[in-house]
């Protein structure tokens, strides 16, 4: 991957640049007067463009560029502070203080909802297995700037760690968090926003397994959920109690854990 700059601001932005393309064992070059498609014509790679207020990865395949975006997550997190009332918050059975681990960041739509349910007094550990989007997501959470100051506090809370789910529930302790949260990549397209196609491109689409499952029943001392396709097998394959949710396409499941 090559990591270089917007056109506009480019000297004042170099420097983060730089110091990105380190973090993220990539090439850094100049961008000069190149477009995003000269940038890949010649070196074949994914480009990574810092610019002033967002980081943006483009695919060497095309495709719909990825940067950070809150998503659904803002309208949820305005109807929760306004009903105390969100399906993942109900399923979860999330409380202030609580732990949360999101196995599966993507944009962090579910662990922003979760960290303002669980409050200044709990956390969320969000788990992104792609170094560069867990990058990304990382910076767009500390640096976004739409939204109520509960919000806004709430993202830069969020822990993002870039680990795979699987290796990082085998080395946890028993009971690490209280609810242990997967929502993987759908076989079915449940969505035609750019963002997830964006996601998509890039993503970690790794299936659930019954050794990963069990260690997050292990890792919980409440629950584990799961969001999924309504026709997915997951639910029957894992054991999860499904709550069906009339007219969606996706519900949520949960296995209550053995403490």
């Amino acid at each position: 991957m090559i990591v270089t700059t917007a056109r506009k601001g480019a000297d004042v932005l170099a420097e983060k640049a730089q110091t990105l393309s380190v973090e993220l064992k990539s090439r850094f070059i100049l961008r000069e007067d190149a477009s995003v498609q000269d940038l890949i014509y010649s070196y074949g790679e994914d480009i990574l463009v810092v610019g002033i207020n967002k980081v943006t990865l483009y695919s060497k395949h095309g495709g719909h560029p990825f940067f950070y975006h809150p998503s659904s997550a803002m309208f949820r997190v305005k109807q929760f502070l306004k009903t105390g009332y969100d399906p993942l918050v109900s399923v979860a059975g999330l409380k202030s203080g609580m732990t949360f681990l999101d196995c599966t960041l993507g944009l962090a739509s579910d662990s922003l909802v979760a960290q303002v349910a669980v409050g200044e007094l709990g956390h969320v550990t969000g788990l992104e297995a792609n170094l560069v989007l867990a990058s990304i997501v990382r910076n767009g959470l500390k640096t976004w700037q739409d939204g109520s100051s509960l919000m806004l506090d709430a993202m830069k809370r969020i822990e993002v760690t870039h680990s795979h789910h699987s290796s990082y529930l085998a080395n946890l302790p028993d009971h690490s968090f209280d609810v242990v949260y997967f929502d993987p990549m759908f076989d079915q397209h449940l969505s035609d926003s750019t963002a997830m196609r964006a996601l998509k491109q890039f993503a970690c689409h790794d299936d659930l397994t019954k050794d990963v499952i069990n260690h997050a029943l292990r890792v919980a001392k409440l629950r584990v959920v799961l969001k999924d396709h309504y026709e997915s097998e997951r639910f029957k394959k894992f054991g999860f109690h499904v709550i069906k949710r009339q007219h969606s396409a996706f519900h949520y499941g949960y296995i209550e854990s053995i403490n």
